[in-house]
């Protein structure tokens, strides 16, 4: 958790009970040396005690008006503490991914350091295992695009002037190769990349899915491989890179003819 949780009881103890509640708060937190960025354990540790104090003088009946409504704001704010680091995780991350490109093993330690020392309650290894499955899944979902992309652009080079019946025929056979495609979404990108092709042909520009396609297909040759173990350790990636470079060499090859 973070300070603001201390603030949080420090304000909730003061509004319920004057300057008695401010110094059963600083003795609270002396006797139990609790840290400025408090663990939950902490937490919860700081909230039986002062409970224990608050019964003590107020009895059972009011005390527990005291605590009940302390605990339930101490929960609101976990939530939304909770809801902000995981978004905070997702920009950090795509904020690394769009500045840098993928990630290696110490780049990723560097950023849970990061998010710790930024008040993200959580074990740097268990954080490391979050941001590294994040990472491949953003890798998974750059591949698959690139992939369909591919047999996007073939499809177009053998039907220039597609039907209905092309399209849903296509659709299909990506579903039997087991891609798990939205046909409206497919159409889409059909219809976009046959308007590319007729107005913007020179212009195309990389996105970032591509961008993260071709920097892991580097990646296989690099001498900074055993930086990205998290990675090729991964079979579903390593035969999706596969798949990819296999698809884009396909692709090429039919430009060229």
């Amino acid at each position: 958790m973070s300070s603001d949780s201390l603030k949080l009881v420090k304000n909730h103890l003061e509004a319920s009970m004057g300057d008695l509640g401010i110094r059963i708060y600083h003795r609270s937190i002396s006797k139990l040396n609790i840290s400025a960025n408090p663990s939950r354990k902490e937490l919860e540790a700081l909230m039986a005690y002062i409970e224990t104090m608050v019964v003590k003088l107020y009895g059972n009946d009011k005390s527990k008006a005291i605590i009940d409504d302390l605990r339930k704001e101490l929960a609101d704010f976990d939530k939304f503490f909770d809801k902000f680091f995981g978004s905070k995780i997702k920009d950090t991350m795509d904020h690394f991914f769009e500045m840098k490109g993928v990630p290696g093993e110490p780049e990723i330690e560097q950023i849970s350091k990061y998010l710790i020392s930024n008040g993200y309650e959580q074990n740097e290894k268990n954080l490391n295992k979050m941001l590294k499955q994040y990472s491949k899944e953003k890798i998974i979902r750059a591949f698959k695009w690139g992939i369909i992309n591919n047999n996007i652009k073939s499809f177009l080079d053998s039907n220039p002037a597609y039907t209905q019946i092309d399209v849903e025929f296509f659709i299909n056979q990506m579903k039997q190769n087991k891609f798990d495609v939205d046909d409206t979404d497919i159409k889409d990108k059909i219809e976009k990349e046959r308007l590319f092709r007729k107005f913007n042909y020179m212009e195309r520009r990389e996105s970032e899915d591509e961008k993260i396609s071709r920097q892991c297909t580097a990646l296989f040759n690099s001498n900074n491989k055993i930086n990205y173990e998290y990675i090729f350790s991964d079979k579903e990636l390593v035969q999706l890179t596969m798949d990819f470079v296999s698809a884009t060499v396909d692709q090429i090859r039919k430009e060229r003819q």
